[in-house]
């Protein structure tokens, strides 16, 4: 039992409550593989997102990591600033938490125990990138085309290793095909998006949210690709071990080339994770990568001679 960790719930009777805090303590117990230090506190809660806004708000959060599936998002892990280090709060919906009072061979209780393996593993990755990258993180700010891959590498490897960290939990539950289901189906939608949106900038370049809206929807293909090899790097799963389809409509796809640079490299960080965190380096060759992906979906990210940022659509 994590002895000094304050349990905060909001929207339940006392008796759930009760039986919902028991619960927790006693899963977070048989995850003593994992790193929990600086994690002292959870938040269960009905006014989700208010309750995250107002804590981030308060004390700038440096990473926030949440487990979405579909379009919902259960649970969110923030690191803030606190005195001369951070700590790690953990906000979950009450009505989600409640599926954890279920019998454990029921499938609500698989899934709601295994979005709680996958946060209780970003606190566990988040402490180590705390050990490695401290007086970075406090100090360093992005500049030029790191500005713009580097955040997404970070999302990228954060989402990965999670997955990898709690896929064993995942074994039970409809999660890695639905991701690898969804993945597919942004896939397809993303490049309409962006060529659309892109034809538009061109023409009025006042529509800087067209070429924003573009950056941020090759973001999230990154990152859910990255969910989807957590869960086939964990399990230890070929796509088409998964799901036939989906694997087939990757390898006819304009995606399948930076997939497998990006499994090498996600492998490869894993290696050496955590001891070989020396350095913003171990992003390097991802984030190359990543920058290349993106003059392929027709946005060239250059520095100039000052090293600011330069946007050029192809």
């Amino acid at each position: 039992m994590k002895e000094d960790l304050i349990i905060k719930i909001n929207g339940l009777s006392d008796n759930i409550s009760l039986k919902i805090v028991d619960k927790i303590q006693n899963i977070i117990s048989s995850f003593s593989y994992l790193d929990l230090r600086r994690f002292n506190k959870i938040i269960i809660t009905s006014y989700f997102d208010r309750d995250i806004e107002v804590l981030t708000t308060q004390k700038q959060s440096i990473f926030k990591n949440k487990y979405k599936a579909s379009n919902d998002t259960y649970a969110l892990v923030l690191t803030i600033p606190k005195e001369d280090s951070y700590e790690l709060l953990l906000v979950i919906k009450n009505q989600f938490v409640k599926n954890l009072l279920e019998d454990s061979k029921n499938i609500k209780y698989k899934e709601a125990f295994h979005i709680l393996n996958h946060e209780l593993a970003h606190i566990h990755d988040n402490n180590k990138k705390i050990d490695s990258f401290e007086n970075i993180m406090k100090n360093n700010k992005y500049k030029g085309v790191d500005a713009i891959t580097y955040p997404i590498v970070e999302k990228c490897w954060s989402e990965y290793i999670a997955n990898v960290i709690s896929s064993n939990s995942a074994k039970d539950t409809k999660y890695p095909k639905l991701m690898a289901q969804s993945f597919i189906k942004n896939l397809e939608m993303t490049s309409i998006n962006i060529n659309t949106q892109l034809m538009a900038y061109k023409i009025n370049k006042k529509r800087e949210d067209l070429l924003i809206n573009s950056i941020e929807q090759i973001e999230q293909l990154l990152k859910q690709s990255c969910y989807l090899l957590g869960y086939l790097d964990g399990l230890d799963l070929s796509l088409e071990e998964l799901d036939y389809e989906s694997d087939y409509a990757l390898e006819i796809s304009y995606f399948k080339d930076i997939w497998e640079v990006m499994r090498y490299e996600l492998n490869s960080i894993r290696q050496v994770y955590p001891n070989g965190f020396i350095s913003l380096n171990i992003y390097k060759n991802l984030s190359f990568y990543i920058e290349t992906f993106f003059s392929q979906m027709g946005i060239v990210l250059i520095n100039d001679e000052e090293g600011k940022l330069i946007i050029k659509i192809m």
